[in-house]
Parts: C-alpha cells; sequence; structure tokens
C-alpha cells in the first residue's frame, strides 16, 4: 500500500497542475490565523507551545487514521497527505520562468525567479540556483519519501510542517526550534539522499566525500548533499551556459527520485514494507 500510494501520488504531482489547496502550507497558514486569534495568551507564544500548536493538524490526520483503522481510509488519505506534502508547483514555475529569462538575457528577471527559488528553498541567504533545486528536491521528495515510509502520513506532514515553520524565519533571527529540529530530522535522510546520489552518479569520485561528509556528525544537511552532487555530477559541458549547471544537477536528483522509488518496490517485494 505504501508503495501504491507513493506511486500514485508522486505520478499526479507530476503531471497535473497543483491548485493552491493542494499544498500543506496552505492549510498550515489558516490553522496558524485561526489558532493565534483564539491562543492570545502569552504562553503560545514561546517556542515549545507554537511546536505544540503547529503540529495540531498533523497530529489531528494521524488520529484520524489510527481511530478509524480502515485500510481503504489510510490509503486514501496517504495519497492525500503525500500531495499536500510533495507539492512542488510553485518551484516547477519558478524555475521555467527562471530558464526562459536565462534564454532571453534577462538579468532583472532571473534574479527575481532565482531569488524566489531560493526562499521556497527555506533558505534566506543569496545560493546558486542548481544548489537551491538540489535543497528543494530533497526537501519536498526524498525527506517526504523517507518519513512517509516509516510513519506513514503522519510522519510526511509532520516532517512537512517543520519544513513549512523554518521558512516562516526571518534572516536576522538565531538559530530556532524549527531548525534544530529540522537538522535532527535531516541528519538520517540526507545521508541516505547523498548515497542516493553515489548509486546515480559518479560513485568512484563521490564516495570519499559521501564518507567524510556522513561520518562527521556534526556536518550540515544542505552542505553534505551540496557537496556529494558536484562531486556525483558531470561537469556542464558549457560552463558558460547558467542553466546547464542547474539542468545537470537536477537530472541527478530526478534519477534519485526513482533509484529510491525501486529501492521501496524492492523492501515491498521482501516484506519489509507493506
Amino acid at each position: 500500500m505504501v508503495l501504491i500510494a507513493l506511486l500514485i501520488a508522486l505520478s499526479v504531482e507530476r503531471l497535473y497542475h497543483s491548485p493552491a489547496f493542494l499544498h500543506w502550507a496552505f492549510y498550515m497558514e489558516r490553522w496558524q490565523r485561526w489558532s493565534s486569534a483564539r491562543l492570545q495568551d502569552e504562553k503560545w507564544e514561546s517556542e515549545p507551545l507554537q511546536l505544540v500548536r503547529l503540529l495540531i493538524p498533523a497530529v489531528g490526520v494521524g488520529l484520524l487514521v489510527v481511530l478509524l483503522d480502515n485500510l481503504m481510509v489510510t490509503f486514501i488519505v496517504s495519497i492525500f497527505a503525500l500531495l499536500l506534502a510533495f507539492n512542488c508547483e510553485p518551484a516547477r514555475q519558478n524555475y521555467k520562468e527562471y530558464l526562459k529569462a536565462a534564454n532571453r538575457g534577462d538579468e532583472p528577471s532571473i534574479i527575481e525567479h532565482q531569488q524566489a527559488l531560493t526562499e521556497f528553498a527555506g533558505r534566506h541567504q543569496p545560493h546558486q540556483i542548481s544548489d537551491s533545486l538540489i535543497w528543494i528536491n530533497y526537501r519536498q521528495y526524498i525527506a517526504v519519501m523517507f518519513y512517509f515510509v516509516l510513519f506513514g502520513s503522519f510522519g510526511a506532514l509532520v516532517y512537512a510542517t517543520l519544513r513549512y515553520a523554518e521558512t516562516q524565519q526571518r534572516e536576522e533571527e538565531s538559530v530556532s526550534l524549527w531548525q534544530q529540529l529540522l537538522w535532527f530530522a535531516d541528519w538520517v535522510p540526507v545521508r541516505l539522499a547523498a548515497f542516493g546520489l553515489l548509486i546515480v552518479g559518479h560513485f568512484s569520485r563521490a564516495l570519499p566525500e559521501w564518507l567524510q561528509q556522513s561520518l562527521n556528525p556534526q556536518a550540515d544537511p544542505d552542505k553534505l548533499l551540496f557537496n556529494v552532487a558536484s562531486k556525483a555530477e558531470d561537469n556542464p559541458q558549457h560552463p558558460d551556459d547558467r542553466t546547464e549547471h542547474a539542468a545537470c544537477q537536477l537530472r541527478l536528483m530526478r534519477r534519485q527520485q526513482i533509484f529510491w522509488v525501486c529501492a521501496i518496490a524492492v523492501l515491498t517485494l521482501t516484506g519489509w514494507v507493506s
């Protein structure tokens, strides 16, 4: 059931235009406004209680699945939970517009869409567009798949909630509770994601980097993934083409998605995943 729900959600998300209401952030924004209007006590302003408040929708979905204990309900909820957590439509549209702007040499538009991708990735400092695409692909797909396989729709939505909370942080703020939680939440899946890059990319060239980064327990998840990806992919044939490097990295991440779907299929056939 996990594999079938995953395949359906990935197919629907890729093949059809996703409306705004199929994005977890759509519901989190409304839940945040509604709950903030009703929980105005100062104690709810503390980060631990904000965490509790933000996690209520995901916990509610998890409880619904457990209490109903119905295979069909679990299957349908799993598909919708994955669609809500996956939804990458805004980033996909910005990337398409970025490519069009780069092809016509429209520098202001290039900067605008590159910044939009940076913000969608939950990053506040300017980064190369290839890094933003790698991080978006990991955060929107690979990490969500990891927690879905482990904990079902509850796990996928909890990760999506933490991801949403981090994107709301302002640049000047110190390291928040959300960032700390996401750092721990990313610790295992980002190393698995980097390992997937070895399999679908240049294994011998990227292996030393993966070992060095993965064996460092304090390594930043994003830097680990960027460094391994840079070793795993071919160098662009035309370094002056600002779109080619991003396209190469995006193809690498897509191959990795296929690898992990195949891995989940094998685990399903062998009985490790139901």
